[in-house]
């Protein structure tokens, strides 16, 4: 009988001692995260995506080992009866975490072409470790926005010769970073500017407000808050 029907798919530890995933350079023994885990991380990073008005740091690792491990359930599965009913209840639980993942990138592939030249100057000014993109979706941005460039040339701009200087800056959108956000603290964070007059409030761990992103921004970064 397969281990799936004692340990949930979920619950399976995924060994990313090889650099694909966490490393404990302190450590020197074989660090292991859940699959459990490695889900979690994701759909915080799914709802942080879906709610904040930028592009946050790419979670390129975490799919990959979910990717992995989706891949290792499946096979795993194909050792139950499809009448059993826990095929059912783990293939369900496998729809989810594929839309999970699939809403993830799609999200983060429509903010990079409408935010395209902006998000590309700010990766241009950024160090290697501070990268929002990954190596992929750098490509496809620079892609994009070099077929957008041709395409405004050909219909528009070879014929406006006098708004060529200057045209590509103009059409640069850049994400509104002051809209409103509903965050909820998950630590205790003191002293947090919230109004454009300085105003501070303390966040005790667990409590949700109503936010400019801007002002949480470096929060959500650290862990120390997430969208809701």
């Amino acid at each position: 009988m397969s281990d799936v029907e004692d340990v949930p798919e979920t619950q399976l530890e995924i060994d990313v001692s090889d650099g694909a995933g966490l490393e404990d350079e302190d450590d020197d023994d074989m660090e292991q995260i859940t699959a459990q885990k490695v889900l979690e991380i994701i759909e915080t990073a799914w709802i942080n995506e879906m709610c904040a008005p930028e592009i946050l740091p790419s979670q390129t690792d975490m799919l990959e080992l979910m990717v992995s491990q989706v891949a290792h359930m499946e096979e795993q599965m194909r050792d139950l009866d499809k009448n059993d009913f826990r095929a059912v209840v783990h293939s369900m639980e496998l729809e989810r975490v594929r839309y999970i993942m699939a809403s993830y990138m799609r999200c983060r592939l429509q903010k990079i072409e409408t935010f395209t030249q902006h998000i590309l100057n700010q990766e241009e000014s950024r160090e290697p470790d501070d990268k929002r993109l990954s190596p992929e979706e750098t490509k496809f941005a620079q892609e994009f926005a070099s077929n957008v460039d041709e395409y405004f040339h050909k219909v528009a701009t070879q014929y406006m010769p006098n708004q060529q200087r200057g045209e590509a800056d103009q059409r640069i959108v850049t994400p509104n970073l002051m809209s409103h956000v509903f965050l909820k603290a998950n630590v205790a964070v003191p002293a947090v500017i919230v109004g454009v007059d300085d105003e501070e409030v303390d966040m005790a761990a667990g409590s949700q407000h109503i936010i400019p992103y801007q002002l949480v921004a470096d929060l959500i970064q650290n862990n120390q808050a997430q969208l809701i």
